[in-house]
């Protein structure tokens, strides 16, 4: 799931071979785009084109608003991509693939950098700083990386606090914090520049799948194969309110409006859920 930076579209995906693109204001559905087996969708900041990354081990990019696709497919990686996101300045598109690889694309030339290895997992999320600067990946090895785009290589050491997959990973809008979630049922939160682990937020009944923060970092959101999307204070660790319970699969994705008014989640019941985040 994914919300356009000006927060009116919501870009959905799934192993029904397409990415749907949906109006908040109408509830409907705009495009359909087809063409492969999607595993992951992000905007791109200028809200133009989304970018898809598929089971065919390739990246797709969309123009939002005649749903057709813009120029060839981008290849590079050897085995399904799994998570894809887009730098802040809309120049590069990092993904990850479960052929263990982080590859770092230029939008322009359409060229991958030379992929960063290191971990022995395939990789299941990825995301840029808010500056841009730097990439963070979580594996299914129990770990998350932070890399250098200027260097390409590791900053500290491999944040470690999970005891099985990491699922999900997620920078704090400030730069200052990282939120992991995984399939050991915790989300971890870090000092993104010291990689210290800060806190432990338990309440999920099983895997984490996303876990993302409001715009405003004081709350996060994530979702789960217990079927729950839950909301946390960042600050304490606690649960704010009940889960939010609805779905009756294991939910996919989750991401907050770019107001933190609502929170929207996508769940393998084949629906999309908008909540009200109450900010």
């Amino acid at each position: 799931m994914a919300f356009s930076p000006n927060g009116k579209l919501i870009a959905s995906a799934s192993d029904d071979y397409t990415v749907r693109i949906w109006s908040v204001e109408t509830w409907r559905q705009m495009h359909e785009l087809s063409g492969h087996l999607v595993s992951a969708v992000a905007f791109f900041p200028h809200g133009r084109h989304i970018v898809s990354g598929s089971w065919d081990n390739c990246l797709w990019i969309w123009d939002v608003e005649t749903g057709k696709q813009v120029g060839e497919p981008l290849k590079g990686h050897e085995d399904c991509i799994t998570t894809v996101a887009v730098s802040p300045n809309g120049e590069k598109i990092a993904s990850g693939s479960r052929d263990m690889t982080v590859r770092i694309w230029n939008v322009e030339t359409r060229e991958p950098d030379a992929p960063f290895r290191g971990q022995t997992g395939s990789i299941q999320s990825v995301a840029f700083s808010p500056d841009g600067k730097c990439v963070a990946s979580g594996s299914n090895d129990g770990t998350t990386w932070i890399r250098d785009l200027r260097t390409g290589k590791q900053m500290g050491n491999p944040l470690q606090a999970h005891e099985d997959l990491v699922m999900t990973v997620s920078f704090s809008l400030d730069g200052h914090h990282i939120a992991s979630g995984s399939a050991d049922f915790t989300i971890q939160l870090f000092d993104s520049q010291t990689g210290a682990p800060k806190r432990t937020f338990l309440g999920h009944e099983d895997v984490v799948r996303s876990v993302v923060f409001s715009p405003d970092g004081k709350r996060l959101a994530s979702c789960s194969s217990d079927n729950t999307v839950r909301v946390w204070d960042v600050e304490t660790g606690k649960q704010l309110g009940a889960p939010l319970q609805g779905h009756t699969g294991g939910v996919r994705s989750v991401t907050f409006s770019p107001d933190g008014n609502w929170i929207v989640s996508g769940s393998s019941d084949y629906t999309i859920r908008i909540w009200d985040a109450g900010a």
